[in-house]
């Protein structure tokens, strides 16, 4: 025996001296926030602040949210583990990090994982200086004549989805949002990969099935997925992946399939395709950044990721405030039919003429942030403006949108869905920087108005010949999946579809 003659007793010893060393490394940084006279949220045993999200019992953006409530300090410290990081709830300084002092943050927080290069390379987790060449190459994919170009495309598969609901009137029960993702991942497909998925044909279609799998809610995607965001050396170590190799791969092949068709026959799409097309036949552009492999993959990768989730999430989540309040809906369908008639039909001049559509989006990405907080990284030390403070270098830093949308000052009484918050005339009073869904500043997301058009599109279509209706299952209020890193309902939103009187056969 080691400490007595009993090996239980020698167990238990060695037990207690293995935790009571275990804490003593973990709480090593305890006191980083307290040494240098930042507020901080006092950390707990092993798991600092993240205990709640790490056992997954609360969504990131909700936490998030519960710490900005718990203060009403501009900015506090916090404990990822032993990590001491930065959240800020100050709309000013919040524009600092995001815009006026973007040389201070110009990365996200995001790991590296050179092992998996399409995530690698993708915008959403690429560093500087790869981030400030491939987002200059990729912002014409998105200007508001390509933009017009694709309307044809969404407006068709938006007609598709109309037919695809037309089916199931008779049906008491409805998953909303299954349909919304059938939606959008038909559009990302023809828009991003120039193919036709099908989505609404066949309820086994490749996309879908890769949609599914990108953020089905299972253990292995939480714990990979949220370790990028606050644990990257996790994502070093066990090399995980930020979207399964199902998914990757199957976009990979589909991909090149498109890329490789596209050059060889010289057609053009007005699309993503024809932008990397062109990318390539530059040799010297190719030759310095090496654009190659699944470099080339991962903006049409990250444009199926972001533009899938961004488009279906706030159509369902609008769909499910405007069944609620059947007021707001009726006063979006008036707008809708006139705008149609005032056009002669679903134009894109008539989405972009259509104020109260525009209105119920924005306030539906105010309560529902696809992705409820952002992240940055700060590259130098920072002195933060108007305190005698320093933040230093590699601190991670975190802004929770939840906590600014939701917060009264900024939005009175802001659990309820109302979309004159957006109006020409109330716009204007927002205290600027209180609203992001989108982030702010040169690392906003490059696919907003992608996305908002992709989103415009697919909520007229539906409302224009169907009214949404509650039903028991509707859930009220919603409760959100804890083990996604993005907004999600737990039990999806259930409701009904009847044709409305005027579109009646």
């Amino acid at each position: 025996m080691i400490f007595s003659a009993y090996w239980y007793v020698d167990t238990l010893i060695l037990l207690v001296t293995a935790v009571y060393l275990l804490y003593k490394y973990t709480s090593r940084k305890y006191d980083y926030w307290a040494k240098r006279g930042f507020t901080f949220i006092p950390p707990k045993p092993f798991f600092g602040n993240f205990y709640e999200i790490s056992t997954f019992q609360i969504t990131i953006g909700e936490y998030l949210a519960k710490l900005y409530n718990s203060t009403k300090e501009p900015f506090f410290g916090i404990y990822v583990f032993n990590k001491p990081c930065l959240v800020i709830r100050d709309p000013e300084l919040v524009k600092h990090v995001l815009v006026k002092d973007f040389n201070y943050f110009g990365d996200r927080t995001l790991s590296d994982c050179e092992h998996d290069q399409i995530a690698h390379n993708m915008l959403f987790l690429l560093k500087n200086p790869e981030w400030k060449t491939m987002r200059k190459l990729l912002t014409p994919v998105f200007t508001s004549g390509k933009l017009k170009a694709m309307f044809p495309m969404i407006e068709e598969i938006g007609t598709e989805m109309n037919k695809y609901i037309s089916k199931r009137l008779d049906m008491d029960v409805v998953e909303s949002k299954e349909i919304c993702a059938k939606y959008s991942t038909d559009v990302i497909a023809k828009c991003a990969f120039a193919i036709n998925a099908h989505s609404f044909d066949n309820e086994n279609a490749d996309f879908r099935r890769v949609g599914k799998t990108a953020f089905d809610f299972t253990w292995s995607n939480a714990i990979q997925q949220t370790s990028f965001f606050f644990l990257p050396e996790l994502v070093k170590l066990f090399k995980f992946k930020f979207i399964n190799s199902y998914a990757t791969d199957f976009l990979r092949e589909v991909f090149w399939k498109a890329l490789l068709h596209r050059e060889a026959t010289n057609l053009k799409g007005n699309d993503l395709i024809d932008r990397l097309v062109d990318l390539r036949k530059d040799k010297e552009f190719v030759k310095a950044v090496k654009f190659e492999g699944d470099k080339v993959v991962s903006p049409a990768t990250q444009f199926f990721l972001a533009g899938f989730e961004t488009t279906s999430s706030t159509i369902a989540f609008c769909m499910y405030e405007l069944c609620i309040q059947p007021n707001i809906q009726h006063k979006l369908r008036d707008e809708i039919h006139k705008t149609i008639k005032k056009h002669n039909g679903l134009t894109y001049e008539a989405i972009m003429d259509m104020k109260y559509l525009n209105m119920c989006i924005c306030e539906t990405l105010r309560m529902y942030p696809v992705l409820p907080f952002l992240d940055r990284n700060t590259e130098m030390d920072y002195k933060i403006p108007g305190t005698d403070k320093i933040l230093e270098k590699g601190t991670p830093v975190y802004i929770p949108m939840f906590g600014l949308h939701y917060d009264p000052e900024y939005f009175p009484d802001p659990k309820k869905f109302d979309p004159e918050r957006f109006s020409d005339e109330n716009v204007s009073k927002l205290t600027s920087f209180s609203y992001i869904p989108f982030g702010e500043g040169p690392r906003i997301c490059i696919g907003e108005r992608f996305g908002l058009l992709g989103t415009k599109v697919g909520l007229a279509k539906i409302i224009s010949e169907y009214e949404l209706i509650k039903i028991k299952e509707t859930p009220v209020p919603l409760v959100y999946e804890q083990k996604s890193f993005i907004l999600a309902s737990k039990t999806g939103i259930p409701l009904k579809f009847k044709k409305c009187v005027s579109h009646a056969a």
